[in-house]
């Protein structure tokens, strides 16, 4: 698994999902967009991809495409229509594209022509809280640095709501 870090500017999200897929295919590998604002880091992604593996494995997933799997569990949600809005949308996004199997190096490559590649900047306390419904109790119990591990907790949550 490779991730890249980047920006991206969408003016239209199916076509630069479609170019983001072509991309994958030719190296036979898949690849996932996450919004950076709403992922916890990039063990929050690997637990993602870990259990989106499994769940396809054990032939329980939810979706039919591993790259909406992913982000069912990267979301927390069951429903694959919430966990969409962890994905891409129209305009500016800092984002973590994840490139998994096939030729890793050479999709991450190539995903440079579309996704400007730097840093990104950690997301948000608050905003992970909202969006994956952790309590300021939670919070005030493990501290605000291990926001982390309760959102890889919502993650592992999504098994046991199925």
């Amino acid at each position: 698994m490779k991730i890249v870090s980047g920006k991206i500017d969408v003016k239209n999200v199916s076509e630069t999902l479609a170019q983001i897929n072509e991309i994958a295919d030719s190296c036979g590998s898949s690849v996932v967009i996450f919004d950076a604002e709403k992922t916890a880091g990039k063990r929050h992604i690997e637990s993602a991809v870990f259990h989106a593996k499994r769940s396809f494995e054990t032939k329980t997933n939810i979706a039919r495409t591993f790259a909406m799997e992913v982000l069912v569990y990267a979301s927390g949600q069951r429903q694959c229509s919430l966990a969409s809005k962890f994905g891409l949308h129209t305009g500016e996004n800092a984002v973590y594209a994840v490139v998994i199997d096939g030729k890793e190096d050479d999709a991450a490559e190539l995903l440079k022509m579309v996704v400007s590649a730097c840093d990104v900047a950690k997301a948000d306390v608050r905003r992970l809280a909202k969006e994956f419904d952790i309590t300021d109790e939670e919070l005030s119990v493990v501290g605000e640095e291990r926001i982390e591990e309760l959102v890889i907790e919502r993650c592992a949550m999504v098994d046991a709501w199925k």
